[in-house]
């Protein structure tokens, strides 16, 4: 793993504690927007003064447990990046339908449910890679940028379903948040730039308590809050609906793709030579999802997922140490027994939380798009992408239509992120079909062309949706190889042959071998003879290719070049 450049402290590194302390609490800032959830079924549920805060306590604990188990990092457990936690609309449709049958205890029986779907379905993944490469892993980070930056706009203009129409106090308080943010990031270093978030947060609640905007003394509930109180679990239960299984199972498969596209952009963040997901990070990041589910359903509260926004302020800010997400999850832990801290994380203004979530919203979505162009696509891949893209789209412009589905399948189209990555994998396994992982061609003796080599190979990577870089050093070693042969009297075949993680290129034609030598040629070596030039020619390749051979079989010859994608 080869860190970047950008970063001021990466995942294996431990920030000074002034440093890690302020981290924390910017990041706990951001994830605390996501209570909104658990707050709907507490209304929805008609939950007394003492109940409602109950509630939100203990979904700050889950919040605060579910980060830790993120962050550990084991064989078989958690994805060992700074990756968050967030309560989140997938699993908010099939909760409300559940509280409707049967009340919370219904609500928190099958969010357990929902986390042990997710723990059965991680010692998998590995298995169902061919299920999220890398591009459609891209898409899902995308859209969920582009779904942060539409949900931080709203809140940012104070427009709901009641109110349409643009509230200017709250273009005020976005505004000189998002400014600060901004303006932060880009022109200032060190610990402006780490807590721009932070800091632009604290000027939204300024300007928002001198508009009237936030104002504390409304939201303390009569007789006062205490500085310490222990959350009680009274309506707390557990009841299960054969029922409600699917739309459960079907939210759980949702939050185990986005569980794997935020641990993919994660190791992206955090590798400079990031190709390619990791899956045993992956499998313990669903698992840790999975175990952090069961936790919020068993505390009572709702289904919980690895939040997008975290990855991308840890990108802006340049600060990926995995020490960072142990101080949130044990912040969130302490901060569950402090009433009046929960209440005013949950009393966050809205435009404070449009504007944050729009800033980090822009580095989610770039790192997606990354991610997808990287690959070579072709009309395939681009109408996935394209196709899958626009779905997510059309379920947040006809939302209400879309809702009209069953209820099974009400979690998927009442969800941008859901419709789009579901069109996503169901498109790519379509249009897998007829395309040959293996294809080869035939130059005939005389009409070597070299040109239709290097059609015939990016003609062949866009197909396969191989990597740019890759398919270009395979092109360059099969130059090279054709002008050192020249043109032997049986032709040369090409042959291509591909998966995820392997490029075979195999070479056959009738003539000498040509030799690999493990160290550079002389300059006297390459000019005295036709033979210097061939040692020559076969240095370059073994530098640019991850493993080369030459096999001979008489007078016929194979050469297999190896690239590692």
């Amino acid at each position: 793993m080869t860190r970047p450049p950008g970063l001021i402290y990466a995942v294996d590194d431990h920030p000074p504690w002034v440093i890690l302390v302020v981290s924390a609490l910017q990041h706990i800032g951001l994830m605390a927007i996501t209570l909104i959830f658990p707050i709907i079924i507490a209304r929805e549920a008609n939950l007394s003064g003492t109940q409602f805060l109950d509630l939100v306590s203990l979904s700050m604990l889950g919040l605060g447990v579910a980060n830790v188990c993120f962050c550990i990092r084991s064989k078989f457990f958690g994805s060992g990046y700074l990756c968050g936690a967030a309560y989140t609309a997938i699993f908010l449709g099939p909760s409300l339908f559940a509280l409707q049958q049967g009340g919370l205890a219904l609500v928190f029986g099958m969010t357990i449910i929902g986390g042990l779907v997710q723990i059965a379905i991680a010692p998998l993944l590995h298995r169902l890679r061919a299920l999220l490469p890398s591009e459609i892993a891209g898409l899902v980070i995308a859209v969920v940028g582009l779904t942060l930056a539409g949900l931080g706009v709203r809140y940012g203009l104070g427009i709901n379903a009641q109110q349409q129409k643009i509230n200017p106090d709250y273009v005020i308080v976005a505004g000189a948040s998002l400014v600060t943010m901004t303006v932060l990031n880009i022109w200032s270093k060190g610990y402006g730039r780490m807590f721009c978030v932070l800091i632009g947060m604290l000027v939204g609640y300024a300007v928002s308590a001198g508009l009237g905007i936030f104002d504390l003394a409304r939201i303390v509930p009569e007789g006062g809050l205490g500085v310490l109180r222990l959350p009680r679990i009274q309506h707390v239960g557990w009841s299960v609906d054969p029922v409600l299984i699917a739309p459960f199972v079907v939210a759980s498969l949702a939050a185990t793709l986005r569980a794997m596209g935020d641990v993919s952009n994660a190791q992206r963040i955090n590798d400079a030579d990031w190709v390619r997901p990791n899956f045993g990070s992956l499998a313990g990041g669903v698992s840790a999802n999975g175990v952090a589910v069961m936790f919020c359903g068993l505390v009572g509260s709702c289904g919980i997922n690895t939040y997008s926004s975290t990855i991308g302020l840890s990108g802006a800010t340049g600060v990926t140490s995995r020490s960072v997400g142990y101080a949130i999850g044990l912040g969130f832990c302490a901060l569950a027994f402090v009433p009046p801290m929960a209440v005013a994380l949950a009393a966050m203004p809205l435009p404070v939380m449009g504007a944050a979530l729009f800033f980090t919203a822009a580095f989610v979505f770039t790192s997606g798009l990354q991610m997808i162009t990287a690959r070579m696509l072709d009309a395939r891949k681009t109408l996935v992408i394209g196709f899958s893209f626009a779905m997510a789209v059309v379920a947040d412009l006809y939302h209400e239509a879309l809702m009209g589905v069953p209820i099974v399948l009400q979690p998927i189209f009442g969800n941008s992120l859901v419709l789009g990555t579901v069109c996503a994998v169901v498109l790519n396994l379509i249009m897998r079909i007829g395309v040959r992982q293996q294809a080869s061609i035939k130059l005939a003796p005389g009409g070597i062309n070299r040109e239709a080599v290097e059609r015939f190979l990016s003609e062949q990577g866009a197909r396969w949706a191989a990597r740019r870089d890759i398919m270009h050093r395979a092109i360059f070693g099969v130059v090279q190889v054709l002008e050192v042969v020249g043109d032997p009297p049986g032709g040369v075949e090409v042959e291509a042959s591909f998966d995820e993680f392997n490029l075979d290129i195999r070479i056959r034609y009738v003539g000498a071998p040509l030799t690999i030598p493990e160290r550079k040629p002389s300059p006297k070596e390459i000019v005295e003879s036709e033979h210097g030039e061939r040692l020559l020619a076969g240095y370059l390749l073994r530098q640019s290719a991850d493993h080369i051979n030459a096999q001979g079989n008489g007078a016929s010859v194979e050469m297999i070049l190896h690239y590692d994608h």
